[in-house]
């Protein structure tokens, strides 16, 4: 077996998680409104009427109940184990980031505690389970705002929270710049399409162990449209500020609260124009953790461009609103704490699926291994395999954006940072 779960991607599914979980607290409200109809003072007023309704309350109430049966089976066959479990903490945390006073409720040395609880939880994530530590990284970005600030969520008090899990996770942060140059390094020999996500991860990841920061973009045609299709690294340095990379630490902090100032999100936008991406043209996008955030930022609309389709692998993108004409593969691993630092969910569309599989970690081993790079190009080609409605469909639109098209150029850019 491939150990894959996937959610999402499927048009039947006609409802989202929250639809079912408030037609279940409907329900709910319905069964304690037909018990309050029989009290005993209740019966003084028009007896006929209450004995009658009594006759028929146990059958109402066993209908009742079978829906909201039906409603939680449905709620559990739309999801996965991990996400089910993560969607009963988020409702608490996203409480507090949306209503802060709900914290003087607790007493005041429970509230006081709180921040240095959470520090310590994502300080110590790479010393507890993978699903553990995922799950402390995005409650910590979720309620940190709140209980540092007293406030709602804004884009500072996000690059702080994800500092702060950064931080906890052994990477130092002290400051950085934005801004990069791009320059093209020359063309790749032909390769023709990709004809699996097996084969796409494979590209990404041949972008992300140059020697120096590149971006890989090809172009296909049919003689009248252009499809680009680009490959994004990951965060390739834990360094900031001056003379860093523009895929740095820095960068992946700021793609969570405002990625239109992240250096690698400058730096992509710059080498798709050099490479001739119009805003009319069909733009595909891959990328691996930042360069996933990148790829999902670009599909809500950052520069510009018209893009169809994005597959990430290991990104946090759950924050971002997507288009739902966007296709997006989101793959992540059930133990990797680095797509939870989004802080939420990847949504119930029929245009997004996410696919996960959990990685083997041995006691002692950091949960970050579940991160690596390696590990998700194994999950992408167990994906091709996979037959489940929702993959398959998205994969198939992904793929199907190269049929009839053939590779007429292949280029190579090489980033470097603008001191700043």
């Amino acid at each position: 077996m491939s150990g894959l779960v996937s959610y999402g991607g499927d048009p039947a599914i006609i409802a989202s998680i929250d639809e079912i979980e408030r037609s279940r607290s409907t329900l709910e409200l319905v069964q304690q409104r037909l018990l309050k109809e029989f009290e005993l003072l209740d019966f003084l007023v028009d007896p006929v009427a209450r004995a009658a309704l009594a006759l028929h309350a146990p059958v109402l109430l066993a209908r009742l109940e079978k829906l909201k049966w039906a409603a939680g089976v449905a709620s559990d066959s739309y999801l996965s184990t991990e996400a089910r479990i993560t969607k009963q903490l988020d409702w608490v945390t996203s409480a507090v980031a949306k209503h802060p006073w709900l914290l003087n409720v607790l007493p005041n040395q429970v509230r006081a505690a709180l921040p240095a609880v959470l520090l310590a939880g994502s300080a110590a994530a790479t010393l507890v389970d993978g699903k553990t530590a995922r799950l402390m990284a995005r409650e910590t970005v979720n309620m940190w705002p709140a209980l540092t600030t007293g406030q709602e969520s804004s884009g500072e008090d996000s690059v702080a929270a994800a500092n702060m899990v950064a931080v906890g996770l052994g990477a130092l942060t002290r400051g950085g710049r934005v801004g990069a140059e791009v320059e093209s390094v020359g063309a790749l020999g032909m390769r023709g399409a990709p004809t699996s996500i097996g084969a796409i991860a494979e590209r990404v990841a041949a972008t992300h162990v140059t020697e120096k920061p590149t971006v890989v973009i090809e172009r296909y045609t049919d003689g009248n449209r252009s499809v680009f299709v680009a490959y994004l690294p990951g965060m390739r340095t834990l360094e900031v500020g001056a003379g860093s990379e523009p895929f740095d630490l820095t960068a992946s902090v700021q793609q969570l609260a405002d990625p239109e100032k992240a250096g690698s999100q400058i730096a992509v936008e710059e080498a798709l124009r050099a490479a001739g991406v119009k805003p009319t043209d069909e733009l595909v996008v891959a990328g691996y953790s930042q360069g996933g955030m990148v790829a999902g930022a670009l599909a809500s609309g950052a520069g510009g461009f018209n893009v169809s389709a994005i597959v990430t692998l290991g990104a946090p993108i759950a924050q971002l609103e997507l288009p739902p004409d966007t296709a997006v593969m989101a793959i992540e691993h059930s133990n990797d704490v680095i797509p939870a630092l989004s802080g939420a969910i990847n949504p119930l569309t029929e245009n997004w699926v996410t696919v996960a599989r959990e990685i083997d970690l041995h006691p002692g081993q950091s949960a970050l291994i579940a991160h690596e790079l390696d590990a998700y190009v194994e999950t992408s080609k167990l994906i091709d395999g996979d037959d489940s409605v929702g993959v398959t469909r998205i994969r198939d639109t992904v793929l199907k954006k190269f049929e009839g098209l053939r590779l007429v150029e292949t280029q190579t850019f090489e980033l470097k940072p603008i001191d700043g």
